[in-house]
């Protein structure tokens, strides 16, 4: 086992890495994987299967045996997917999909922008249980475009919403007017307005509802209640963007793919991290994922309301509190290696550091350094606490120590671990605040002094445009971000996943800024499609999903000799395997379990 272990140790190490446009090449499949499920999910009903091979499957081969291929193989996605849209013989009226439970649910009756999310993508925010009689299941629910709501003509002032409806941590939920919990009947008064509520993935178990709504609020959906006259809905709503979500289920789906397939030969090396300086996919894949841990952040670090006093001390043990479970994971997976003597790299965090202790400090940190939100931005805060960080590694020689071999004592053991964790916090606040740019989204429409627009059009209207300046934003900055990238190496930085050193930190920023762009100008290329269950399932249990990977990552290492499998056998193991964890996120997909 020992000499085994040496020579995995090996394997992985001394990585060359690759171009950065290589790596975008790369992944590019997460845009023709939409692609290809767009079509093909028009003509098909969706189902577990569907969602795997359109979804998971291209993710699968793009980053192992396609990556030496990546414009052909991206190309060849696009290709089909042209194929089934321009020959498709079965209206789009007629042809039915299957929402989650099952159930088919005609096409024609799905709207086509401003699709929302229920459950949260976050891993901090509290599980939500709808409360509901048992005759709410009976009745038939109704899809978003089909929900009515009553709006007072005369009513001048908005609805106060309920401390408890709206979650302090949930990234973005709804910040204005909450919808009154009385019940409609189906029929509306003389003197109402038909409410078109913005569409949204037409899934039973999310619970769709009438309510009553001021001629200010937005319109939004409720969470399932009551189907009685007079019944309460359900727990706080909760709104979800489809793009952010789709983005965030393709980086775990290539995060769990990549932490096994790294193990096989199937995998190319120069994928895997780099040892000291360099660029590779699964560099950008651990940055990535601290990227979207901040994006999911925004509304539990925004500054606290005006005229209340946060108690910084209090803040801290709070996040220390919500943190534990994920240090209790790290200290888990220390002992399991250290049990097993399973083949580790010490280099990538060092001797008992490892990735879930970063994911758990961040949001302490994050907290921590709130207070001075009051006077910079966060991306501000974070590229001074990155430059910071590169003048001590530069000009306090505290580079040579940090790449040289020496562990005099504990800290020295994980320095690596610990001397990157101000670039992944950089990150993680330039993550907080592009997540501030996209909750604009979700923010009420200003109040119409003068009435030309009937509620729903004015609120439609509000969207589109908030979501076109939300495109350009997101564009400036990704253009910005890699201007960044290019004048450090042009002084002579080098990326180091190592050491989270400030290039490494342009990259990232600017390679995710990239992709969330182009998930949202896909969304609206493709105004008439809606995010993939699956995904939804993924980006809802994102941390168990991890956490499953991880788990099976290690059985499947322990079990077999990973790096003298063939190349097929380890195409089959990792196909296997990932279908495995997809399943698992399938399984919950009606439910939340908070780590």
């Amino acid at each position: 086992m020992s000499d085994y272990k040496s020579a995995k140790e090996a394997f992985v190490a001394d990585n060359p890495g690759a171009s950065i446009w290589s790596i975008n090449a790369v992944s590019l499949v997460a845009w023709t994987s939409y692609l290809l499920y767009a079509t093909i999910s028009r003509r098909s009903r969706a189902s577990f299967t569907i969602d795997f091979l359109t979804s998971v499957l291209p993710f699968v081969i793009g980053v192992t045996t396609a990556s030496t291929w990546p414009i052909l193989f991206n190309v060849t996605l696009s290709t089909v997917s042209a194929l089934f849209h321009f020959t498709r013989s079965t209206p789009q009226s007629s042809v039915l999909y299957s929402n989650i439970n099952g159930d088919h649910v005609p096409r024609r009756q799905r709207k086509s922008a401003g699709q929302w999310l229920d459950e949260s993508d976050s891993d901090e925010e509290p599980a939500e249980h709808a409360s509901a009689s048992s005759s709410t299941h009976a009745t038939p629910i109704k899809l978003p475009s089909q929900v009515t709501g009553l709006i007072s003509s005369h009513s001048s002032s908005p609805m106060s919403p309920s401390p408890s409806a709206l979650s302090v941590e949930d990234p973005l939920a709804y910040a204005g007017s909450r919808l009154n919990k009385r019940r409609l009947s189906p029929q509306p008064s003389p003197d109402a307005h038909t409410v078109d509520i913005l569409p949204t993935p037409e899934f039973p178990e999310l619970g769709y509802d009438q309510a009553t709504i001021s001629p200010r609020d937005y319109p939004t959906r409720t969470n399932r209640g009551s189907s009685s006259a007079g019944g309460r809905s359900g727990s706080s709503e909760k709104q979800r963007l489809p793009f952010l979500s789709i983005y965030r289920a393709h980086m775990i789906i290539m995060t769990v793919i990549c932490i096994l397939a790294v193990d096989f030969e199937v995998f190319p090396r120069w994928q895997g991290k780099c040892e000291d300086f360099g660029t590779s996919l699964m560099d950008v894949g651990v940055g990535s994922f601290v990227f979207s841990l901040g994006l999911v952040s925004t509304k539990s670090l925004s500054p606290s309301t005006p005229g209340h006093r946060s108690n910084p001390i209090l803040d801290i043990l709070i996040a220390l509190r919500k943190s534990a479970p994920i240090l209790v994971l790290g200290i888990i997976r220390l002992l399991m290696v250290k049990g097993v003597e399973y083949p580790e790299h010490v280099t990538e965090y060092g001797v008992h550091w490892n990735f879930f202790f970063t994911l758990a400090f961040l949001p302490v940190l994050g907290v921590t350094v709130r207070p001075l939100r009051k006077w910079v931005k966060w991306s501000v805060l974070g590229v001074i606490i990155s430059l910071l960080q590169q003048i001590l590694l530069t000009l306090f020689n505290l580079q040579p120590f940090l790449l040289s071999p020496s562990r005099p004592n504990i800290l020295a053991a994980n320095k690596e671990g610990i001397s990157s964790l101000p670039g992944y916090l950089t990150i993680f606040l330039i993550g907080v605040e592009t997540g501030e740019h996209v909750l604009r989204l979700t923010e009420p429409p200003p109040h119409k002094t003068v009435v030309t627009l009937s509620a729903e059009e004015h609120a439609r209207s509000h969207y589109e445009k908030r979501r076109t300046e939300l495109v350009l934003e997101l564009f400036g900055y990704g253009v910005a971000w890699w201007c960044a990238l290019g004048g450090s190496r042009l002084v002579g930085g080098e990326v180091s996943r190592r050491l989270a050193n400030t290039p490494y930190v342009f990259w990232v920023v600017a390679y995710n800024t990239t992709f969330l762009f182009g998930n949202l100008l896909l969304e609206l290329i493709l105004p008439e499609s809606h995010i993939p269950p699956l995904l939804e399932a993924i980006n809802k249990n994102g941390l168990v999903v991890f956490l499953v990977a991880n788990l099976l990552t290690g059985l499947v290492n322990v079990s077999m000799e990973t790096m003298y499998a063939s190349k097929m056998v380890g195409l089959g193991v990792v196909g296997v395997y990932t279908w495995a964890v997809c399943g698992v996120a399938w399984i919950l997909r009606g439910r939340r379990l908070k780590i």
